[in-house]
């Protein structure tokens, strides 16, 4: 009848122990950063919505943004030190607009990456040449509910006519979308 007292305490401890060395939590703990699951929640948290489209289509990026972006062209810049790099001098008509009931910033919008498919080392560069009207972003980023924003962007590329050419964009920083084209 003693034997009770000893070994309900012990199944206790036991099962209290498995819990505490097995399972233990399945969040990172505070001021962690090097656990693996730390690390894959912290990637999951900065991973960009992917969305899909193509150069001259309207592109629904999600909460209200819609953004088209004509095909890379070519243009002679009034100002060729305005490049900085030799390569093919390319323009594009960037329109956003706002569908949300709220007003949208656009201060963020970047192309966060180019490649090319002859060389995926390489990559373009921004251009802006006011010169030619091409001055990047509008001076008020804010864009109004139900309202659409239109400006040019100017890209230099180290590359030739021919090569297959891949720009991400992002207009808030929270999205992207990957477009791809044939350098001109």
């Amino acid at each position: 009848m003693q034997r009770w007292k000893i070994i309900t305490p012990l199944v206790l401890a036991s099962v209290v122990a498995i819990a505490f060395f097995t399972a233990g939590p399945r969040v990172p703990m505070d001021n962690d950063n090097t656990s693996a699951l730390a690390i894959s929640e912290k990637a999951s948290e900065n991973a960009l919505e992917q969305k899909e489209g193509g150069f001259g289509a309207d592109i629904d990026l999600g909460d209200g943004i819609i953004l088209n972006v004509s095909d890379p062209a070519v243009f002679e810049p009034k100002d060729y030190e305005a490049l900085g790099i030799e390569g093919r001098p390319l323009v594009m008509d960037i329109k956003l607009t706002n569908t949300a009931a709220k007003p949208l910033d656009i201060a963020s919008f970047a192309i966060i990456q180019s490649s090319f498919d002859s060389d995926e080392t390489q990559s373009c560069f921004d251009v802006f040449e006011p010169e030619s009207g091409i001055v990047g972003l509008p001076e008020n980023t804010m864009v109004d509910s139900g309202k659409e924003v239109s400006f040019k962007w100017a890209l230099v590329c180290p590359t030739t006519a021919g090569d297959k050419l891949h720009l991400t964009f992002s207009v808030t920083g929270n999205e992207e979308v990957t477009l791809d084209s044939t350098v001109k």
